[in-house]
């Protein structure tokens, strides 16, 4: 009993892990194959602001801004004012309640500039409002006075920025033109960065085929409205579109207006949105899935995560997103306008592990990224992006054989080449005298076995079947060079089931020796979740199909070459896919991508000699002329066309079948 109680209180002074489930997961998108893998998180929620130790709690948050000091600028909508807190969320201030110009109205946006300026986007009131660091009242703008704002133009600001020069780029509510600049003095300058509108097929085709008068009668084609704004540190505009009907989601935008992204698609549809860390990478808020999305500087998606639910109020968990911004502590603050809550997310030791890594790797100082790629890899070996961080770090220090390892881990042929051309060219300027020696050696020594092996054959008596097989082979090698003589020799002629067999199976061989014995350039992924059915399917299938259309068309039109003739002709007529395949795999083992042009000129050579060898077989073994045969060739193509789809078709209306008697069976049984 005594030592049980000894015990207790020894465990009772061992501090114990504390471990909470989080409300969502987090995923990791493969930049190499685009699958999303659940990882360990890079942010957990770490508290809640709902401003209850204000007078007025929030009320509507619509917006985000945090300065330079890492204090927090929130456009509280619904008490129409501008909220402002310390870095750890702690009241300071609130601007813009006071009577007068400077009141404020349902205010959707603010931004603080670095002299400390203050401008909010006055929604309701139809202005925007500039205030001084201490909260004073400096000046109101109004719509401007300007020609191409007509009367129908409603000046309806919600989110503005303001450049180092003083222009104010305003999102203006509903509006397709784009960002409404204004200089200092309140001045239209003009519209900047507006989307463009993308069309459908259909849309072309109107184009296409109605007249001017038939186009007017059309209803407008117009771009999405932007529905956010964000200015980096190096003075690059980012623009948000909420929907996914057009491509650019995200811009970026240079002072003159081009997207340093090139309009690029990035498969959000509700993007309401983003804020830019200090390095550069991105952090997105979709509305639809209530989730957050972090980007690379080059706009390639890395992460997921956050969670959604309309009717929940709990930390981590939004209901109504409206606002996201970081800090320079790399604090994501993310605003819910319909839970009045301010979440506050903070990085684990795993996100700065792999932020930091990241950074240093996009910025090309693979040195400093080493130690964060390594600590990286020790919390989550499963990122390919963290072995080709230490691949391009192992072939800055001249270690190859690390490099490939890495590189072949994240499934990068382009830095696998890189190492492999280096290692190569360390070989061969060691090895040069001797490789030469040893491939001169073994040329001489087939060359030398070719003529014994020849002279031996010569000499001995071999019974007849095997001299039967051994002319068939020979015959095959025959046509591939001389295909009129060889196809000639076919006619009339059976060729044994063996032989046959022989090929086919040499050629299933060769394909699987092209997918596990090719180097990694070729196939540079994980070969465990290669479809290899999928493949031999597409190597055996259009053969077979071939077989049975041409006999079936060739029939029809009258030519000669029987079933039998049809399946041994075709069968040599793949001869050369193992011809010239193996010496592609070999090259494909030695060779980098620059010199893969190499490969790929021996692939297609050897599809180009297995069509002819098949024209040339339609020809001979039918008896058609030149023109005959091209006829029956272009019909017997359209005939496998109709195959694959009637196939097709029966196996979808026989899965239906299968799925109806399942079903049928199931009520029976559960019933009976």
């Amino acid at each position: 009993m005594t030592m049980l109680t000894v015990l207790c209180l020894l465990g009772l002074l061992v501090p114990q892990a504390a471990w909470a489930k989080l409300p969502y997961s987090t995923y990791y998108v493969d930049p190499v194959n685009g699958e999303m893998n659940q990882i360990q998180p890079l942010y957990v929620p770490d508290r809640i602001i709902d401003g209850n130790l204000m007078k007025k709690p929030f009320s509507a948050p619509s917006d985000l801004f945090i300065a330079d000091n890492d204090h927090v600028y929130i456009a509280d909508t619904g008490n129409d004012r501008i909220v402002e807190l310390g870095p750890s969320g702690q009241f300071i201030r609130s601007i813009g309640e006071e009577e007068g110009p400077g009141k404020l109205s349902r205010p959707e946006g603010v931004f603080v500039a670095a002299d400390g300026m203050i401008y909010a986007a006055n929604t309701a009131g139809e202005t925007i409002v500039k205030y001084a660091p201490d909260g004073s009242l400096l000046k109101v703008f109004a719509k401007p006075d300007s020609s191409v704002l007509g009367k129908d133009y409603f000046f309806i600001p919600t989110k503005l920025v303001v450049d180092n020069r003083g222009f104010l780029y305003v999102v203006i509510k509903d509006t397709y033109q784009g960002l409404l600049r204004m200089n200092p003095e309140g001045e239209f300058t003009g519209f900047f960065g507006a989307n463009k509108a993308k069309l459908s097929w259909m849309d072309r085709l109107k184009r296409t085929v109605l007249n001017q008068v038939q186009l007017a009668q059309e209803v407008a084609k117009r771009p999405d409205s932007i529905a956010n704004v964000t200015l980096s540190e190096d003075g690059f505009l980012f623009t948000t579109t909420a929907t996914a009907l057009n491509d650019g989601q995200i811009k970026k935008l240079n002072a003159g207006g081009s997207d340093a992204f090139k309009n690029k698609e990035f498969g959000e549809t509700r993007l309401v949105d983003m804020t830019v860390d200090g390095h550069g990478f991105l952090y997105g808020m979709n509305r639809q899935f209530n989730e957050i999305s972090i980007y690379d500087p080059m706009g390639g998606v890395l992460f997921y995560f956050s969670e959604g639910d309309k009717n929940a109020r709990q930390i981590g968990v939004t209901s109504f997103a409206s606002s996201i911004a970081i800090n320079g502590r790399n604090e994501i603050w993310l605003a819910d306008s319909r839970s009045n809550l301010i979440h506050v997310f903070k990085r684990t030791s795993f996100g700065d592990a792999f932020m930091t890594a990241a950074h240093h790797y996009y910025e090309g100082d693979y040195v400093k990224s080493k130690a964060y790629w390594e600590e990286v890899v020790r919390q989550n070996g499963m990122l390919n992006i963290s072995f080709n961080g230490l691949g391009k770090i192992a072939l800055h220090e001249k270690r190859y054989d690390d490099a490939l390892y890495y590189f072949k881990q994240s499934y990068d042929p382009e830095g696998y080449s890189d190492a492999f051309w280096n290692l190569r060219y360390e070989w061969i300027q060691d090895h040069f005298f001797i490789a030469a020696l040893a491939t001169a050696a073994g040329i001489g020594a087939l060359v030398f076995l070719g003529r014994k092996g020849r002279a031996f054959v010569r000499s001995r008596t071999w019974p007849r079947g095997l001299e039967r097989y051994a002319a068939e082979l020979k015959d095959a090698i025959y046509l591939i060079f001389h295909p009129y003589e060889g196809f000639y020799r076919l006619k009339d002629r059976q060729i044994s089931w063996f032989v046959l067999l022989l090929i086919g199976f040499l050629a299933v061989g060769v394909h699987l020796l092209s997918i596990f014995g090719s180097g990694f350039i070729a196939y540079p992924f994980d070969l465990g979740s290669y479809n290899l059915k999928w493949s031999l399917g597409l190597l055996l299938v259009p053969w077979a199909t071939w077989v049975i259309a041409n006999y079936l068309v060739s029939s029809v039109k009258g030519g000669e070459g029987r079933f039998r003739e049809v399946l041994q002709a075709s069968t040599y007529a793949i001869v050369p896919y193992m011809v010239m395949q193996i010496p592609a795999i070999a090259l494909s083992n030695v060779a980098v991508l620059e010199e893969w042009i190499l490969i790929d000129l021996i692939h297609q050579l050897m599809w180009i000699w297995i069509v002819l060898l098949l024209f040339v077989m339609t020809q001979v073994i039918h008896n058609f002329d030149f023109t005959e045969a091209i006829k029956n060739a272009g019909i017997t193509v359209f005939t496998i066309g109709v195959m694959w789809v009637f196939a097709v078709i029966m196996t979808g209306l026989g899965m239906n079948l299968y799925d109806f008697l399942e079903q049928i069976y199931r009520e029976v049984t559960f019933h009976g």
